[in-house]
């Protein structure tokens, strides 16, 4: 196979019966080796003519060239990449009647990554398939400029008609050409400059309208209705007027204001989410101390919740409790000398996640356990899987009893990763007055 580069999206193979179009996918050959490549390949792509004709363009194979995968299917003569014509509101009208064709063939609609779009000859295009799309969004560190990290069908392809909007009018990216998973929370919380910082001009019903695309709740998302009404009304009278210097001046100055206030508290938010939890947890530390400090006359006046468990459990409480941050309970379970360190760091996840969902409205993190039953599903920007998973507990003796397992806890330095780390506990029971209690754990951990 000869393979020789058309453009900055498309190569030529030339193979025995002939040239076959092939794209590389962003995809390294070892991340690859895991996708389901039956299921890709049967998510065939679809060409649709400029005459509203609709025919497939399946991938024949996959071909690894220097360390990247390359998709190969049928060759199409003449075809150029999206982005080789500048965005302009002529452009987003050509892309409407493809996107209602598209909604009646129920074609999966998860907005429009413009890495997967050819212009044909004669104003038709190619969209590659789906499931090779998807694929390549979501392993692709790249900045997404179209797609939505989270809405699906026709919400989200008009997310991707606010962007190419906006960037046909600013020629900038709204979400200021941020990557991963800082580009996810930027889209998520509809942080967005005033247009009229850009654009001082534009008027007040187009910046509202593409706003709404982008920013607002699922019910006044613009419809592709409206999208047509909205780009008939820009092509026949225009959305930016002209203004005189003092006009242009004042309006600018107050947007770029606005602006910089709107990225002081991006900043803000970005800090509490990766340095601000650590003054939480300091706050969170003394309020548990404080707390702990006044259990003594309250434990005194009534009975354990572990009176008359075994020592078995008396260990799967104490874990439980860990899982669903309850520090009353998991002092039931302990000795007076015992279990301090799990103490103070329960009530500090507890206080900090509390403090957080005040302060940025995130919900409190999910259980490990379920997560992981769920499919480990990416979760909302600030969040993180938090307690035990795969707990496997063994007795040794009738006063000791073996606990593995993986305690999942916040990201370190400001890494969005999830993180467990290994633990194997050694606990050890005594018969106080009232139950067996938790009196000393030798613990090894491993990251």
């Amino acid at each position: 196979m000869t393979v020789s580069r058309i453009d900055n999206g498309a190569l030529k193979c030339i193979e025995d019966d002939g040239p076959h179009l092939g794209f590389p996918t962003g995809i390294s050959t070892r991340r690859f080796s895991s996708a389901d490549t039956v299921s890709i390949r049967n998510s065939e792509g679809i060409i649709i003519e400029s005459s509203g004709d609709v025919r497939t363009w399946p991938i024949e194979r996959f071909i690894d060239l220097d360390g990247e995968m390359v998709a190969v299917g049928p060759w199409i003569e003449g075809c150029k990449p999206f982005e080789s014509e500048p965005l302009s509101p002529e452009v987003i009208d050509r892309l409407l009647p493809v996107i209602r064709i598209l909604e009646s063939l129920n074609f999966p609609l998860e907005g429009f990554d413009s890495r997967a779009v050819r212009w044909l000859p004669g104003g038709g295009v190619l969209l590659f398939p789906p499931k090779l799309t998807a694929l390549m969004a979501e392993l692709s560190q790249d900045s997404q400029v179209w797609v939505h990290p989270d809405r699906k069908g026709m919400d989200s392809w008009s997310f991707s008609l606010g962007v190419m909007a906006w960037r046909a009018l600013t020629d900038s990216d709204p979400f200021a050409g941020e990557r991963g998973e800082s580009r996810r929370e930027r889209i998520r919380s509809g942080i967005l400059p005033p247009m009229t910082a850009l654009i001082p001009g534009i008027s007040e019903e187009a910046e509202s309208f593409i706003r709404r695309a982008l920013t607002k709740s699922e019910n006044k998302i613009p419809t592709l209705d409206e999208w047509e009404s909205f780009i008939k009304r820009w092509q026949q009278e225009g959305v930016i007027s002209s203004l005189s210097d003092t006009e242009f001046q004042q309006i600018k100055a107050r947007a770029m204001g606005k602006a910089a206030g709107i990225e002081k508290k991006l900043k803000i938010r970005r800090w509490m989410r990766k340095s601000g939890w650590k003054l939480l947890t300091g706050i969170a530390v003394t309020a548990g101390v404080l707390a702990f400090a006044s259990a003594p006359i309250r434990k005194a006046l009534e009975a354990p919740v572990t009176a008359g468990m075994s020592a078995m459990e008396v260990a799967e409480t104490y874990y439980n409790a860990i899982n669903e941050m309850d520090a009353e309970t998991m002092d039931d379970c302990l000795g007076k000398k015992a279990g301090k360190d799990d103490l103070r760091m329960v009530n500090a996840i507890y206080v900090t996640a509390k403090m957080r969902q005040g302060y940025e409205g995130i919900t409190p993190p999910p259980m490990a356990e379920e997560w992981i039953k769920n499919g480990k599903p990416e979760l909302p920007d600030g969040l993180w899987p938090w307690g035990i998973s795969n707990l496997k507990l063994k007795q040794l003796s009738e006063e000791q009893i073996e606990a593995r397992y993986l305690l999942w806890v916040p990201p370190e330095g400001g890494t969005e990763a999830s993180r467990s780390v290994s633990r194997t506990d050694i606990l050890s029971f005594i018969q106080a007055r009232r139950s067996l209690e938790i009196s000393d754990i030798q613990r090894t951990t491993e990251d």
